[in-house]
């Protein structure tokens, strides 16, 4: 009999937990909590495999919560799932027995990814217990070439916790409350001013350098970059056949490609790359394409001040009602969330 991971997500926002139950309901069973003390109240009476922990709710906060569970020796893998996206707030969390911490708006991928590696430790048998449990393996992609950062960004989010960002800045902000396992920097041919800025604050992470303006040679550095991530967790698998290629295709042609233009363009039937590309990434192609527009548009809503019509042109969707559609069906949430509050 197969065992479902217990999940027990925290959120003062009923739409949150709806959305936790509609993504996650299919793999795990999952149990609510509006409050911290209501929280507190489920992991004292039955056992939690992972709890998903908002940190700014009335009464009891996230950190509190934490503390508590410390105290009271409960074992959860708890991730904070948070809106609060600063290094004080992530570092306390870390230090008060965190696994992960996620920011809102939450990417689905990651999401079920962290869920499901942290539940496979709980329920596995003779698995390590608490914070000796190996991390999520790590990536940190860092390019101003909307379709490389998204086309990566997606793709190593199958094998482990991505961050995405444009620079030097963005690098330096994320490498001040975590390090990554491995970077990969686009260093366009003859400007190593970005990779030298970013090898500076992560000298313990390897460094894998591309180059947007020529990616001839994406698929050697993508095995680069995965190889790293199996070394350290032996758990990560390897892209193979032609799945790098596909993502390399899709990284530079993501605003107009299709299913028939990928298999064209790596070379074998669109029949035979579906089989592969799905048992290796748990997506459709097709699926793949969708994902990386999606976070090409999250990213422009972050960083520009663009109209959701212009961006949806930029990304190669329709119109505005079609970019929101696309979000709520695969992020349970607007595109207007993703603007700076």
């Amino acid at each position: 009999m197969t065992i479902r991971a217990v999940v027990l997500a925290v959120d003062d926002d009923p739409g949150v937990l709806d959305a936790y139950q509609a993504i996650l309901e299919p793999r795990c069973e999952v149990v609510t909590a509006s409050d911290g003390r209501s929280a507190l109240d489920v992991l004292q009476q039955r056992t939690v495999d992972v709890t998903l922990l908002d940190m700014l709710m009335p009464g009891l906060n996230g950190l509190a919560v934490l503390d508590a569970i410390r105290r009271l020796e409960i074992e959860t893998s708890v991730v904070v799932v948070s809106a609060v996206n600063d290094s004080r707030s992530a570092l306390s969390a870390l230090r008060l027995g965190a696994r992960d911490y996620l920011n809102k708006p939450f990417d689905v991928t990651e999401l079920e990814l962290v869920v499901r590696r942290l539940a496979a430790d709980a329920t596995c048998p003779g698995a390590v217990p608490g914070p000796q449990r190996r991390a999520l393996p790590h990536a940190l992609v860092v390019s101003g070439d909307l379709g490389l950062r998204a086309g990566l960004a997606v793709a190593l989010r199958t094998r482990g916790r991505v961050d995405a960002v444009a620079g030097a800045t963005g690098a330096r902000a994320v490498l001040t409350r975590t390090l990554p396992d491995v970077v990969v920097v686009d260093a366009p041919a003859g400007d190593e001013r970005t990779a030298t800025a970013v090898r500076h604050h992560a000298a313990a992470a390897e460094l894998v350098v591309v180059d947007s303006r020529g990616l001839s040679d994406l698929e050697a550095r993508l095995h680069d970059v995965v190889g790293v991530l199996a070394v350290r967790h032996n758990e990560v698998r390897r892209f193979g056949g032609p799945v790098p290629r596909v993502i390399a295709h899709v990284c530079e042609h993501f605003r107009r490609t299709t299913v028939e233009a990928v298999a064209d363009a790596v070379g074998v039937s669109p029949g035979h790359l579906a089989r592969v590309f799905t048992e290796q990434m748990e997506m459709t192609v097709k699926e793949y394409v969708t994902q990386v527009k999606i976070e090409a548009a999250k990213a422009l809503f972050r960083e520009t001040d663009a109209k959701a019509e212009a961006i949806a042109e930029l990304v190669g969707l329709y119109d505005a009602p079609h970019l929101a559609r696309v979000f709520r069906r695969h992020h349970c949430s607007t595109p207007a969330s993703y603007r700076p509050r």
